[in-house]
């Protein structure tokens, strides 16, 4: 096991807990699986946990720290915050990664430098430090690894554009967004353009004076929807009854196929 790194990161980080115990936040299936005579548990359950605790912690810490900013507001910069990139980044950071308990495939694969791998291990640490020191404790980690983030998100330096934002969201939940012209109209001297981006049976719909406008617009529909959906705990993206997605093309507009932007 990787006891050195263990033992760095526990002092590093000045943690009251017994070594054994903090190697569960690093063991990931694939290990656990190799071994199964090892009666060892992964991870998977304090990454659950983690999850809860880092969004409640950030929620919280946005909602005293800009008493000014209204829901939508928060909510975005929330989600770059919280996003899988940023906690990865953190993970790198503070010497997670080389905490990690990898099986033999995994570790051959690459697994630790994967976005998604190390997004969880974070997780699953700070679900550790909730178990371990209760939630003061592990609050008060996540808003110190994140407080940069928030700064530069909330002055609009860190904010990533929404195109960005939905492909991280969706190749998380393991989905390819795919964008459409499906409507042209106007005079050429005022086009305006409909860009339709689809994940999975979820559909978002942008407006614009240039098809690059357009899909901006369709990329914030649907990165909110895809979100909302994720948010609320759907296994998968949904299309909501109250959404005015999925609109055929009215008569006479022009229609294309898909598009590689």
């Amino acid at each position: 096991m990787n006891a050195n790194a263990l033992e760095t990161l526990r002092r590093r980080l000045d943690l009251d807990i017994a070594p054994e115990r903090l190697a569960q936040a690093f063991q990931h299936a694939s290990y656990v699986n190799e071994a199964p005579e090892s009666g060892l548990d992964s991870n998977e359950r304090l990454e659950f946990l983690g999850d809860a605790v880092i969004e409640l912690a950030v929620a919280n810490d946005l909602f005293n720290r800009f008493p000014d900013l209204n829901e939508g507001e928060l909510t975005k910069i929330k989600s770059v915050v919280v996003s899988g990139t940023t906690l990865a980044d953190r993970a790198r950071a503070i010497g997670l990664d080389q905490c990690l308990f990898l099986g033999k495939g995994e570790e051959n694969g690459g697994g630790r430098q994967r976005v998604s791998l190390l997004e969880d291990v974070f997780e699953a640490f700070v679900g550790l430090l909730y178990c371990e020191l209760g939630y003061r404790a592990a609050e008060a980690f996540v808003v110190e690894q994140l407080e940069d983030e928030i700064e530069k998100v909330s002055c609009g330096k860190g904010r990533r554009d929404s195109k960005t934002r939905l492909q991280e969201l969706a190749q998380k939940e393991g989905y390819k967004p795919e964008y459409a012209l499906i409507a042209e109209e106007g005079a050429d001297h005022a086009k305006q353009f409909t860009v339709e981006v689809r994940v999975a049976d979820l559909r978002g719909v942008g407006h614009g004076t240039s098809k690059k406008e357009a899909e901006q617009a369709a990329d914030e529909d649907g990165y909110q929807q895809f979100y909302d959906e994720r948010s609320l705990g759907f296994s998968g993206p949904q299309v909501r009854g109250s959404s005015p997605l999925g609109r055929t093309s009215p008569p006479g507009q022009r229609t294309a196929a898909t598009l590689d932007f």
